[in-house]
């Protein structure tokens, strides 16, 4: 049976630094993980694979990845699992061509990547510097964490069974699926039953799937993809702001207002009023989602 990885920093957006230890059921978790052991004694498990894992090594595995981690002599901890996410750096930033290579270098940890070799030791020491504070420069360290490993070949895949990779694939398809619908759908009255029955999943069993993926419960996924959009319109168009609030899926005027000002903390109107110079960047879409990346990482944070 998966679990949800628990983040101990409690306003996890980008990174998250943990202890490796002992888990007695695979976790199935929507970040990257990279595990460092400090101390011999622990084998890493895979769907099909028992690696045991030495001082030394590093593994990089993608989201969907289910594994799990077993420890000898009962040791309470042996090393580091850093879990990260890029969905923190924003869109045009993890397409940009200067972080091709590290964009690569995770495509490729699908199938799980063991590195080992003396030119980690940078990295090691890197990985000691990390923090789970919110300094910017504990951001600087994970993006040179990952640029300077992409500078040195895995000395190991660790997953080669093809019913791993069918598995991990059919769940991003699953997750992207929903994603999609949500997208396509949002001024429908989508409800976690509607929602559901896409996927072919039991109500209760979708509730988890997606708060296990996404990282956050289906209704407040909905109602943060509803604000983006209606923000978006709020720059783009001349509708009005009821009209707008029904487009984007909202019940009333009143409840569109309510979570607006929720999640962005200015009513419609004055967002409107505030944000009308980005129109001269109308053609770039990016200017307004960049604005609307910010702003809800000022909101989480």
């Amino acid at each position: 049976m998966y679990q949800k990885i628990i983040a101990n920093t409690p306003k996890f957006l980008m990174f998250d630094l943990q202890p490796l230890s002992e888990n007695k059921h695979f976790i199935f978790g929507a970040d990257y993980i990279l595990i460092r052991p400090k101390q011999n004694g622990c084998i890493l498990h895979l769907s099909s694979t028992q690696i045991p894992l030495v001082v030394g090594q590093l593994v990089l595995l993608a989201p969907f990845y289910p594994f799990k981690v077993s420890i000898d002599n009962n040791k309470v901890s042996v090393g580091d699992v850093l879990h990260f996410r890029l969905n923190a750096l924003g869109q045009t930033f993890i397409d940009s061509i200067q972080f091709s290579n590290i964009k690569n270098m995770l495509d490729h940890a699908k199938q799980g990547l063991l590195f080992e070799s003396e030119w980690l030791e940078p990295l090691f020491e890197i990985m000691d510097n990390i923090e789970n504070t919110f300094d910017f420069k504990q951001l600087l360290n994970i993006l040179m964490l990952l640029d300077q490993l992409t500078k040195t070949s895995p000395s190991q895949i660790l997953e080669t069974h093809q019913l791993a990779f069918s598995t991990t694939k059919r769940t991003e398809n699953r997750v992207d699926n929903v994603l999609q619908y949500i997208a396509t759908n949002l001024a429908e009255p989508l409800t976690v039953t509607i929602v559901a029955q896409q996927l072919h999943m039991a109500e209760s069993t979708f509730s988890r799937f997606f708060h296990t993926h996404l990282g956050v419960t289906f209704r407040q996924y909905l109602i943060e993809q509803r604000v983006k959009q209606a923000a978006r319109y709020l720059v783009s168009t001349d509708w009005s702001i009821a009209h707008i609030g029904a487009e984007v899926g909202f019940s009333s005027l009143s409840n569109f207002n309510e979570k607006f000002k929720t999640l962005l903390q200015v009513t419609p109107r004055a967002y409107r009023a505030n944000h009308v110079a980005l129109r001269e960047n109308i053609g770039n879409s990016q200017s307004i989602q960049g604005q609307l990346q910010k702003q809800f990482h000022q909101w989480q944070a």
